[in-house]
């Protein structure tokens, strides 16, 4: 027998709510076993999403002291990345209007995915090394922060308190499910959502 309270004591609440609601499809019976628990929490939530939100949130502190603005230096690969975000509430409504819970969760982390490739794309870093390309550089960094926002909303009704945890961090009250073009940033200071386990301690 698998306890769920001793589950939370150990890995928290809301990775083992990942677990169950992402890996158990309603309604269907699912495999549980604490390997996969924690490939989980190492891959998806510490990996995918909070070095995302502490990569992000680091390099806004970095480069503008935490205040970000959208300058609106747009590359083409920017069209796509803002449209699969505004495109991402209607798809998880979809999803979830059939049930589909698991399915609802795969699509927000897949938008997650797509951010952690467009800073591999965009190189912000790189970025940083030319003064002439710093308004492209927020303009980076803005569209990540909204990214992130979206996606946190859209993680609340799963992910209660980590989604608290990343509106705090980067200190927003604004709630819509889409791409703002004119939203601001003052970002507080990053924190680990997500502690990778060890697993040859485990």
């Amino acid at each position: 027998v698998v306890y769920a309270d001793d589950l939370v004591d150990e890995f928290g609440v809301d990775a083992v709510r990942y677990y169950f609601l992402h890996e158990i499809p309603f309604a269907s019976d699912g495999v549980f076993t604490r390997d996969l628990l924690i490939e989980r929490i190492n891959g998806d939530l510490a990996n995918i999403l909070g070095n995302l939100v502490q990569r992000t949130i680091s390099m806004g502190n970095k480069y503008f002291d935490g205040k970000v603005s959208n300058k609106k230096v747009e590359d083409t690969m920017d069209k796509d990345f803002i449209s699969s975000i505004n495109a991402l509430e209607g798809i998880v409504t979809e999803k979830m209007n059939g049930l589909q819970i698991s399915d609802a969760i795969t699509e927000i982390f897949n938008v997650l995915r797509a951010s952690n490739k467009y800073i591999d794309e965009t190189t912000p870093w790189v970025l940083a090394k030319d003064e002439n390309l710093k308004d492209r550089l927020e303009t980076v960094l803005y569209n990540l922060l909204e990214s992130i926002r979206v996606c946190a909303v859209l993680l609340e009704a799963f992910l209660p308190e980590t989604s608290e945890k990343i509106l705090s961090q980067i200190n927003t009250e604004k709630k819509e499910f889409n791409y703002l073009e004119d939203n601001s940033y003052e970002l507080g200071q990053p924190s680990p959502l997500f502690m990778r386990i060890d697993t040859t301690k485990e």
